[in-house]
């Protein structure tokens, strides 16, 4: 790839704060080291580190050694946690704030939406303000007077635009903010998820424009919390960590590790290596015999984060562990709409138990809202235990939902002994709850793909429970 065809450039890139615990130690800092150095014999009474002058904060680093290049043309998309530097990333490529270390080099004009209202003046009109930030892009004023009426059309604030910008609503300030961004025609466009704040339509309408800046060949530099914007949207992506960069490449490849290290609250395997292929799909009747090695030692990784979690009810058994896996024997976080998973619990008898067993997992949205439940729709037979025996339960099923993230509640009842029934319907009056975790597992439903091979329909949800055998 030639220097031509390179639209950003980053190379060793850091960024260091002082941090100081109180406004004393900073006026220190700002007065002893220059006193040492203009009296060495003070140093005697300040000393520091290898006989320099001292210091009184401590060093946070933003980010650390980062390096990539991004081609004209291309839509990048950068993620990671809060506070992992994708900011800080934005603002220095776009020259807001300057490096400790490193280079950046970047060709053509950049054009940026970062911060929420970054750049506009609050006691100006949203006229003056178009005016104000075209030349700071660097055009002219006929330039942007020739461009004036495509700003307005496309922010669509009507009369507010002669109004002040303090007097506008977020978004609003977006509306104006994005339409003088992209209407600049800048060869690099930045833009850090300030697009959440716009309603349905806008958000359409900013894409829409996205893309068409993309095939005119526009370079797109995208910061999104949305796992299924960025695979839609961006041809790759950089995955930032405590200002350093854990991977870059494919978007759906990052995006799909990102989601394994995010979600699962800690950094786990995607698939257990040297594990046996995991048991396919078992018949209705209850099968002892389930458990592969490799969902064993996946149930083994997971048991100390499930078992952080707050555990409600009797306790008459506990939850130890909950896992979502594939067909291929991955565990997973990201599950498509149109395919098959199983989900296995770890349940842990904490009295000697003869008991009929139901166990349910309910889906939950971002905000909390109940969407489905899954539960075991055949099983009918009972647990029977000591002690401290351990159990598998195992269900399979599809997620007939959208795109986007959710969180799974996972509880067991038992129900006395030929109780579980009124009729054809769960007995929940002689239930008893025996475990039950709120926020057991995150997942992400991934937008649907039309296969070239039918989708079967699962529709029963059938459950196998499996003992434990001591030999594992």
């Amino acid at each position: 790839m030639s220097c031509d065809d390179i639209a950003i450039r980053v190379s060793k890139l850091g960024k260091r704060y002082e941090m100081y615990s109180t406004p004393r130690a900073r006026l220190k800092q700002f007065i002893i080291p220059k006193l040492c150095q203009a009296l060495p014999p003070l140093r005697k009474l300040f000393p520091g580190p290898n006989d320099l002058s001292p210091t009184y904060f401590k060093e946070f680093w933003a980010l650390k050694d980062v390096s990539f290049e991004i081609n004209k043309g291309e839509t990048v998309g950068i993620i990671g946690r809060n506070g992992s530097g994708k900011s800080t990333l934005l603002q220095m490529i776009c020259g807001t704030i300057s490096p400790t270390n490193g280079t950046i080099q970047t060709t053509g004009r950049i054009a940026a939406l970062l911060e929420l209202g970054s750049g506009f003046n609050p006691e100006f009109s949203g006229r003056d303000n178009v005016f104000l930030n075209g030349q700071i892009l660097g055009l002219s004023q006929s330039e942007i007077e020739s461009r004036y009426e495509a700003i307005v059309e496309f922010a669509d604030i009507g009369e507010f635009i002669d109004q002040p910008v303090k007097t506008y609503s977020s978004g609003m300030v977006v509306r104006l903010a994005f339409s003088v961004a992209v209407n600049v025609d800048p060869e690099v466009l930045v833009v850090d998820e300030a697009l959440a704040v716009g309603d349905m339509p806008f958000q359409i309408k900013c894409f829409s424009r996205l893309r068409k800046l993309r095939e005119s060949g526009g370079t797109i530099l995208f910061v999104s919390h949305s796992m299924s914007t960025v695979r839609s949207f961006c041809e790759r992506a950089i995955y930032l960590d405590r200002g350093v960069v854990v991977l870059a490449g494919a978007a759906n490849d990052i995006c799909r590790q990102y989601e394994q290290d995010c979600m699962s609250e800690r950094f786990l395997p995607a698939r257990i290596q040297e594990a046996d292929p995991l048991v396919p799909a078992q018949p209705p009747e209850l099968n002892l015999d389930v458990v592969s090695d490799a969902t064993w030692k996946a149930l083994q990784l997971h048991c100390p984060a499930l078992l952080e979690k707050q555990h409600e009810g009797s306790q008459a058994v506990t939850i130890r562990s909950f896992i979502l896996v594939d067909d291929e024997g991955c565990v997973v976080e990201s599950v498509e709409a149109t395919k098959a998973v199983s989900a296995y619990l770890l349940i842990q008898l904490n009295q000697n138990l003869q008991r009929d067993f139901h166990t349910s997992i309910q889906i939950y949205d971002r905000q909390g809202m109940p969407l489905m439940v899954v539960r075991d729709s055949t099983f009918s037979g009972s647990i029977e235990g000591t002690v401290g025996q351990l159990f598998v339960a195992s269900m399979r099923f599809i997620l007939p939902l959208q795109a986007g993230q959710y969180y799974c509640q996972v509880g067991v009842l038992l129900f006395p002994v030929g109780q579980k029934y009124a009729g054809d319907h769960f007995n929940f009056e002689n239930g008893e709850i025996a475990d039950l975790i709120h926020q057991a597992y995150y997942l992400q439903v991934l937008p649907y793909v039309r296969h070239p091979v039918s989708v079967p329909v699962l529709n029963e949800t059938r459950l196998t429970l499996a003992t434990v055998k001591e030999d594992r």
